[in-house]
């Protein structure tokens, strides 16, 4: 007689609460304040990591140009790394969910990214930077490995970590728990404000006490130095946490799931097929970006990545159009997937194709990271412009209006236009109707850099009395003469689609699924941002044939511009027809679920969901 085994069980059907009751009344002490005596540990932890993470980014690309990478390597490479920073969320998730718990995995990839940023400011060091053997190897394996690792893993954590902490069986905990994801965003913010405030300028300029050739050493090192103290107050901390231990097993599940459906379906076998080609497009573009320089190999590789993520992207809305592929899965169809379970992973599968769609929005977001910065930093960044030796704002400087634009654009969103929309069509915008403005912004304001561009080159070089042409600080690049506030329009496009695409997007991964599967959907969705940066570091090196040289004003960055914003303008006409063919997002009610742990305004939603990207 056959042994009869137990179907595998659906995920997220047992309640939070429920199951985990007692872990918070088990709480060695009670605290009056769980968000200032438990939870401010925890955001010191989030706020030192931003810091960190944007000091070093602000001024990643002009470094590496230093150390004698092109304008070309320094962007691929800047976009490759972060495609790594938003992959290994999903290891970091798979980490804590299923292995280690979040403690444990923060406190591991903490103690990882600090390591990565001693190594990036040892190789920042005056005497090592001019040593080509020493400074490359100390930098790359900081930098990729260490920093691309340790954020990602940490990424996927810290924001879930500080939420475990709070009851909702207490009404108190639960405002509290609110307001703790309004000071995680500030945490963010300030992180990001700060480093492209003021370590933008020490990276170039030094300071009082500081020489500028030490600039960039002082600045890693302060990125290192926050990051140390960080851990530390993460650890006097840990005796008041609480800690879920790691039970969940979506991850293995689902591939379990998906492997075993590819083996008996094409549909399952199209879309596992689809997400190995997205996966090794990361691949193949790293051997790309560090072989821009080499010639066509760099061009060749680029161009092989570009294929897979279109594969990639079609493999994914052709198969997961119709999930009814999943149904052979089901127990009561003779699978060994309990019924509820395939039917919560059919939602998950559901989401791919508005997730392949926004792989060419990422790619534009990732330009003010990878390209933006270059054009500000040959504009006109005197202070005083009548004088040749002015003191110059950093070009880096400028990356602060993404977080300034996005703090505006929220709130009137949220409490002005979506309101305004509501009364004049009777009904809320739909996910489907906020991502397709948001593409159509994005798509505008791509092409508004590539004419932004043109107009830039067409100013001509700046020169001084002796018709010497007047230097960036940062690129040692010449500037022309157009005012650098030209280019903050750049900026403006892609805070504001970031807040209709991306916000939407978190929302859209997070209220399809099940409450078991919420944090594989969202890290689905942080890959989705991963190959964006792949395709930015495609294009860029696609298109160094138009940058024969590390000065803008003797090639035709525009054409890179046109070029994406002409896929976009395609990638929007197929998201269309799609989505409304499968009439995904096309709901009016709200965004948060039934399942969703946070209620409230939609604005603490939208902070939510920007956290979790940034």
């Amino acid at each position: 007689m056959p042994i009869a085994t137990t179907p595998i069980k659906s995920p997220g059907l047992e309640s939070p609460s429920a199951a985990y009751a007692s872990v918070w009344d088990a709480r060695p002490r009670k605290y009056k304040s769980v968000l200032f005596q438990v939870c401010m540990f925890i955001l010191m932890m989030e706020l030192s990591e931003r810091l960190s993470y944007y000091g070093i980014n602000q001024g990643l690309k002009n470094f590496m140009q230093t150390i004698g990478w092109s304008l070309v390597s320094a962007s691929a490479l800047k976009s490759t790394w972060t495609s790594i920073c938003y992959i290994t969320p999903l290891f970091g998730a798979y980490l804590a969910d299923e292995k280690w718990g979040r403690f444990r995995t923060i406190l591991t990839f903490g103690i990882w990214y600090c390591v990565g940023d001693f190594m990036v400011a040892i190789a920042a060091y005056p005497t090592i930077m001019t040593n080509e053997a020493a400074v490359n190897p100390i930098f790359v394996i900081g930098l990729f490995v260490g920093i691309g690792i340790g954020t990602g893993a940490i990424k996927s954590n810290v924001i879930t970590f500080g939420a475990d902490q709070f009851n909702p069986e207490s009404a108190s905990e639960v405002h509290q728990k609110e307001t703790y994801f309004s000071y995680f965003y500030f945490c963010i913010n300030f992180g990001a404000a700060f480093s492209y405030g003021y370590l933008s300028v020490l990276c170039v300029d030094g300071s009082a006490q500081i020489p500028a050739e030490y600039g960039y050493f002082a600045t890693y090192m302060i990125c290192a130095a926050v990051m140390l103290v960080a851990i530390c107050f993460f650890l006097i901390g840990s005796p008041r946490y609480v800690h879920m231990a790691p039970k969940d097993k979506s991850i293995t599940t689902l591939l379990k799931l998906l492997s075993t459906s590819a083996r008996e379906s094409r549909k399952g076998a199209i879309v596992v097929t689809g997400a190995l080609l997205l996966l090794f497009s990361l691949l193949v573009n790293i051997i790309a970006a560090f072989s821009s320089d080499s010639g066509r190999v760099g061009e060749v590789f680029s161009y092989i990545a570009a294929v897979m993520v279109l594969l990639g992207v079609i493999c994914w809305v052709y198969g997961a159009y119709d999930q009814s592929f999943l149904d052979a899965m089901k127990e009561s169809h003779g699978g060994k997937f309990d019924d509820e379970r395939v039917d919560g992973y059919k939602k998950l599968v559901s989401t791919l194709p508005f997730a392949a769609f926004t792989i060419i929005w990422q790619c534009a977001y990732d330009q003010t990271d990878a390209n933006f910065q270059s054009i500000t930093q040959q504009c006109d960044l005197r202070l005083d412009r009548s004088d040749p030796d002015s003191k110059q704002i950093p070009g880096a400087m400028l990356g602060v209006f993404d977080p300034i634009f996005i703090v505006i654009c929220i709130p009137i969103l949220d409490s002005i236009v979506y309101p305004f929309y509501e009364k004049k069509f009777g009904a809320p915008p739909t996910q489907f109707s906020r991502a397709s403005a948001g593409l159509i912004v994005a798509v505008i304001g791509i092409f508004w850099s590539g004419i932004f561009e043109v107009i830039r080159r067409n100013a001509g070089p700046l020169a001084d009395a002796n018709g010497d042409p007047i230097l960036d600080g940062g690129s040692s690049q010449p500037m022309n003469d157009i005012s650098w506030a030209g280019a903050i329009p750049n900026y403006v496009f892609i805070a504001l689609a970031e807040c209709l695409i991306n916000v939407t997007a978190y929302d859209v991964f997070y209220s399809v699924v099940p409450l078991g599967l919420k944090s594989t959907s969202q890290g689905v969705n942080l890959f989705m941002i991963s190959v964006g940066s792949v395709m930015t570091s495609v294009f860029t090196i696609m298109f160094s044939p138009y940058l024969p040289t590390n000065n803008l004003n003797d090639g035709h960055l525009e054409y890179m511009f046109f070029t994406v914003g002409a896929v976009s303008v395609v990638n929007f006409v197929a998201f269309y027809f799609t989505m409304k063919k499968m009439n995904f997002g096309m709901s009016h009610r709200s965004g948060l679920d039934e399942d969703a742990p946070l209620t409230g305004k939609d604005s603490v939603a939208s902070r939510h969901s920007i956290a979790a990207a940034k």
